[in-house]
């Protein structure tokens, strides 16, 4: 089969040629991998771009591909450690670190692509299968490293990467090199590289917190073999445990029983052995088995750990399908983020009601990018950087109305080029109430601020749910009686812990006497 992938055409005559000896670009890369390692990666990147928009020959352009791929490898582990754990959305030497990786990965998929497309072109000759099993591993795992960094960034992955990366596989396995081992890594072959960023990308990766990606990467790269790939379609396509590769598509896999058609060639990866996986070890660490190396040994870290094992088998086996079409919008919307701030922003609405006026907390203006009944995808207004966290709870007023509407902050999106996040909030209530909650038996002056969720204003719910309450982290807990001020003192009994976020927890209560 012809390999089409997306390559900048290169310029025989450019005004400018880039340095191309092989010797002295070693030495200048020994030079630049021991400075700050953000502008190493894009002096690094700039020069590998300019390389890869002039032509040379496939032996010149071999040898300078190898020699920046090892710089390369010097710097991701201290890239990575500039923006991987900071608030979002990224700013400074963070955003400038991700914007440098994500160049630099990007750069390098692109040299090894620009090699691979001439392979396929060629007739193999004595040891061509060899070399050209190598191209494909490097295409592959450069590929597969943009995908990765873009995750890590919080970014959107760069335009034409999730099309070359189908394209590259379904070549391997028509030329059958996708299970042909590299010298470097004698366990990881194409598409075992494939099948983690596959896993990565089914795993919601937008949606976890700083330093949570790391683990489930570590978690993929050690259980990847467990997930299989295949042409054939399964005969229950809507089956749990089944999703589908879009090959000639430019975006990543999508579960099977989310339902949607798709032109074009498929492929499909099954994940019933990794789920099953999943289960048993979920519940030998619910049994009391020690968790794996790396996890903390306190219970913190292991509830933590659980539950993000929960999350992993609930996106690779039934993740999901979604309840509402999404609404395009452009509407302007106001937003205030913490619980302490949404508390002083509901009772300086109630009291504006009332005609009586309470200070208001910082607001940050915000469009809608989309909406649905159970909530809003939003983006900051250009120069705007607030900071926000996922699990954070947010506040979204529409500009002019005296309403507010209350959600958890589940995903975002950096925009690399102007500094501005793109965010997801799912909504917990249309009408919240401000009060004052405390133990039972404490004083008057020990109320902290709390909001109550009522059972009929709470978003797309069906059923009367439980009454709910967010109360500051780490001063109740289940089964506990609390002093409940709703305008009248009166008593309730907490029956369930909800959620968990930065600085909050949501319960079930039952009202008592």
């Amino acid at each position: 089969m012809a390999l089409t992938l997306s390559l900048p055409t290169p310029d025989a005559n450019p005004g400018h040629p880039p340095e191309t000896r092989p010797a002295t670009i070693s030495a200048w890369l020994g030079v630049m991998v021991k400075r700050d390692p953000a502008s190493a990666a894009r002096a690094i990147g700039d020069a590998l771009a300019a390389t890869n928009r002039v032509v040379l020959s496939d032996s010149r352009r071999l040898q300078l591909a190898e020699r920046y791929w090892g710089a390369a490898n010097e710097l991701w582990s201290p890239l990575e450690r500039r923006f991987g754990p900071v608030p979002h959305p990224l700013t400074g030497d963070a955003l400038e670190s991700a914007k440098a990786a994500l160049s630099l990965s990007h750069e390098l998929s692109v040299a090894y692509k620009h090699l691979l497309s001439r392979a396929a072109d060629r007739r193999l000759r004595v040891g061509g299968a060899k070399q050209l099993a190598a191209l494909i591993h490097r295409a592959m795992e450069g590929t597969s490293r943009t995908i990765t960094n873009s995750y890590l960034a919080y970014s959107p992955v760069p335009a034409k990467t999730w099309l070359d990366a189908h394209r590259i596989q379904a070549f391997a396995r028509e030329r059958n090199l996708h299970l042909q081992p590299s010298t470097e890594q004698p366990n990881a072959t194409p598409e075992l590289i494939y099948t983690r960023v596959l896993l990565l990308a089914l795993a919601n990766p937008y949606g976890f917190l700083p330093g949570q990606l790391g683990t489930v990467i570590r978690y993929v790269q050690a259980h990847a073999h467990r997930a299989k790939l295949t042409g054939v379609q399964p005969v229950h396509r809507m089956a749990k445990a089944v999703a589908i590769i879009p090959v000639g598509h430019d975006f990543p896999p999508f579960s099977a029983n989310k339902g949607g058609s798709i032109e074009g060639e498929k492929m499909f990866l099954l994940t019933f052995d990794l789920a099953f996986h999943l289960q048993e070890e979920l519940r030998g660490l619910q049994a009391g088995a020690p968790a794996p190396a790396g996890v903390g040994s306190d219970g913190i870290s292991r509830r933590a750990y659980i539950a993000l094992l929960r999350r992993l088998l609930r996106q690779w086996a039934i993740p999901p399908a979604r309840q509402f079409n999404r609404l395009p919008s452009r509407a302007r919307v106001l937003t205030c983020a913490g619980l302490a701030s949404i508390w002083k922003l509901s009772r300086n609405i109630n009291d504006r009601t009332h005609g009586s006026r309470a200070s208001r907390p910082p607001m940050t203006d915000c469009q809608v990018v989309n909406h649905t009944p159970a909530g809003y995808a939003l983006r900051q207004i250009e120069g705007q950087s607030t900071a926000l966290r996922i699990g954070e709870l947010i506040a979204v007023t529409v500009e002019g109305r005296e309403t507010l509407q209350i959600g958890v902050i589940r995903w975002f999106r950096n925009a690399l080029q102007g500094g501005g996040l793109e965010f997801g909030c799912e909504l917990y209530s249309d009408h919240p109430e401000v009060a004052q909650a405390a133990p039972e038996g404490a004083s008057e002056a020990a109320l902290l601020p709390v909001i109550v969720l009522p059972q009929d204003a709470k978003a797309h719910v069906v059923d009367a749910d439980p009454l709910q309450v967010l109360v500051p982290a780490d001063r109740f807990r289940v089964e506990q009686a609390i002093r409940l001020d709703r305008g009248e003192m009166g008593f309730a009994v907490l029956t369930k812990l909800v959620e968990q976020g930065p600085g909050f927890e949501l319960y079930d209560f039952v009202p008592v006497g």
